[in-house]
């Protein structure tokens, strides 16, 4: 089949030219384009959520890093107040710096630290005690300032009530954390 090629089949194949131009275009331009689009937004997705994933491990590893963490923290920052174990080294520390505790009394409880979340707590004391010396009742200061959970001395004194009797009264404070969700 020959086609004479005169101006109307020139036209006709012209018109379908155009059509079929058209519909290159309008398929590029309103369904080829955004799947492309959407398909580069989801490979940035992709190459993110792997970049997050070879920074943060899977929980379980996350979980054992923090526990490694927690371990490390929980002898000077306790979770919950653990006061018991607080008094028992205080006690300890009184008999070997030779210092008669006379009183103990809770001052304040859960008080909320000043500029860290609300987890994060204290508990004030003050202590009544007498000593025979007065390097005594200092050394028992030093001792706790060293010992490994945090004592926070905020006020010491002493005064020499006999030739060899001192008595003197400290305040401190014991932080701790508190876990919301127990």
């Amino acid at each position: 089949m020959t086609v004479k090629w005169n101006r109307e089949s020139f036209l006709i194949t012209l018109t379908l030219v155009a059509i079929l131009f058209g519909l290159f275009y309008y398929g590029n331009q309103y369904f080829v384009t955004p799947v492309k689009e959407e398909a580069d937004t989801l490979s940035v997705l992709v190459s993110n959520q792997k970049s997050v994933l070879s920074a943060y491990p899977p929980e379980e590893t996350l979980y054992d890093e923090y526990e490694s963490e927690y371990a490390t923290t929980e002898i000077y920052l306790p979770v919950n107040d653990d006061s018991e174990k607080a008094m028992v080294t205080l006690e300890e520390l009184a008999d070997k710096a030779k210092v008669d505790i006379l009183t103990i009394a809770r001052l304040t409880d859960q008080e909320t630290v000043e500029g860290v979340p609300d987890n994060f707590v204290k508990n004030s004391y003050h202590a009544e005690v007498t000593s025979k010396s007065s390097e005594n009742l200092r050394n028992l200061i030093e001792r706790l300032m060293k010992e490994e959970r945090t004592w926070n001395i905020t006020s010491f004194s002493y005064e020499k009530n006999s030739e060899a009797d001192y008595s003197g009264n400290f305040t401190f404070e014991l932080f701790y954390y508190t876990d919301m969700y127990e």
